[in-house]
């Protein structure tokens, strides 16, 4: 027989991901705990935790029904309260994005794509932010798939990432086969940009040196170049020209939050802060960001 409190997660997980949604009404005890092969006593026990939650209203000889802000309301019941915690790419949108929502999603970590996935899977993490190419031509969603069940991706924006070079460009640099005897500075395996710069740079027949520095952040890849450790490195456009330096364009690439269906409403405080259209100018002006399909979430 279940107990209570398997209950009530079953329950909030349904309304979580939309399967009940907000004002719609709940089953009435007894046909609850037949359904569920609980007890009545049990049924009603799983009420009173959601309603204590702010998942459900309830009222006496009323059947309940499910809260306004109920599917938000069960994620952080699911998630045990606190915040949400996202972990993944190091972005400069993604860190002013979270400052606009601090009390409901906190940036656990921003130690690249693969890392963010990691977190994800162990449950360290709520959403997984990545920027990843598949070799099956695809971004992003074959991980998602491969770590989290019920695998949603839910779009920031589309970033341009390319080469930072020295202000103008003394090394001519116009394409990956330009990069063949420069000093390269590059991000670890696992990040976006290591994919992309491996990927461009393998194209076209180039092995770069293994002693090119490697550095945690794009931040610290346009310090390179600015500071003439390194001629180039892959970076975004907003971290490149941040420091003032050229830049070379490469690729577009899609910046979602990977998250469990169940999770799903937990981003909500997020994609409210992204709607607002001074937050969305603010993003837009850091350069090299693409909002037109911000919001969309689409099933993996």
């Amino acid at each position: 027989m279940a107990g209570y409190t398997e209950l009530a997660r079953s329950l909030a997980e349904e309304i979580a991901a939309g399967g009940i949604g907000e004002g719609d009404r709940l089953p009435a005890l007894r046909p609850l705990a037949s359904a569920r092969g609980a007890s009545q006593a049990t049924a009603l026990r799983a009420y009173r935790e959601l309603a204590a939650a702010g998942v459900i209203t309830t009222e006496e000889r009323r059947v309940g029904k499910v809260a306004p802000g109920g599917a938000l309301a069960a994620a952080r019941y699911l998630r045990g309260g606190g915040t949400f915690r996202l972990a993944g790419s190091d972005d400069p949108a993604l860190l002013l994005l979270v400052g606009e929502a601090p009390a409901e999603v906190d940036l656990a970590s921003t130690d690249g794509s693969a890392a963010g996935l990691a977190a994800l899977q162990r449950g360290d993490a709520d959403g997984a932010v990545l920027h990843l190419w598949h070799a099956g031509g695809a971004y992003n969603a074959p991980y998602a798939r491969a770590v989290v069940d019920d695998a949603r991706l839910v779009r920031l924006w589309n970033r341009e990432a390319g080469l930072a070079v020295a202000p103008h460009n003394p090394r001519r640099v116009r394409r990956a086969a330009d990069l063949a005897g420069l000093r390269v500075a590059r991000r670890p395996v696992g990040t976006g940009a290591r994919s992309l710069l491996d990927r461009v740079t393998g194209d076209v027949g180039i092995v770069l040196d293994a002693s090119d520095p490697e550095v945690p952040r794009n931040l610290d890849v346009a310090l390179a170049v600015a500071s003439g450790s390194a001629d180039a490195g892959v970076t975004a456009r907003a971290v490149a020209e941040r420091l003032g330096l050229g830049f070379v364009p490469l690729q577009w690439e899609p910046v979602d939050v990977a998250v469990g269906g169940a999770a799903l409403s937990g981003l909500e405080p997020l994609l409210k802060a992204l709607r607002r259209a001074e937050v969305r100018r603010r993003i837009e002006a850091l350069g090299g960001y693409d909002l037109a399909e911000a919001g969309r979430a689409d099933r993996c």
